[in-house]
């Protein structure tokens, strides 16, 4: 018997530059009410919420499946969709689904 890992995709979402604590915290909400109805889940939040240190707001974390079962290809995907659609997403990247224990996340 093997222990099996599920697979996961790191996020790292930049938002515009100049957005505050306040409208960074509103697209991560955003982001959190579309994960949750689809069984996603964002392990991680914000990095840097526009706290005037001059850098732009992050959204950086772990996107799993609630139910623990693998993150597939369309979930990313669909994440991917949103993040593209948001217009202060200003850049992203995902890294392909790949085991949560996987040391080059």
């Amino acid at each position: 018997m093997t222990d099996r890992t599920e697979r996961v995709s790191q996020l790292r979402a930049t938002l515009s530059l100049g957005l505050d604590a306040k409208g960074s915290e509103k697209i991560l909400r955003a982001l959190e009410d579309l994960l949750v109805p689809h069984g996603l889940y964002l392990d991680g939040g914000l990095k840097h919420s526009g706290d005037n240190s001059g850098l732009s707001p992050e959204i950086v974390g772990l996107i799993t499946r609630a139910d623990g079962r693998d993150l597939s290809e369309r979930d990313k995907r669909w994440v991917e969709a949103w993040l593209a659609s948001t217009p202060q997403v200003a850049e992203f990247s995902m890294s392909p689904p790949k085991p949560a224990d996987s040391p080059e996340r």
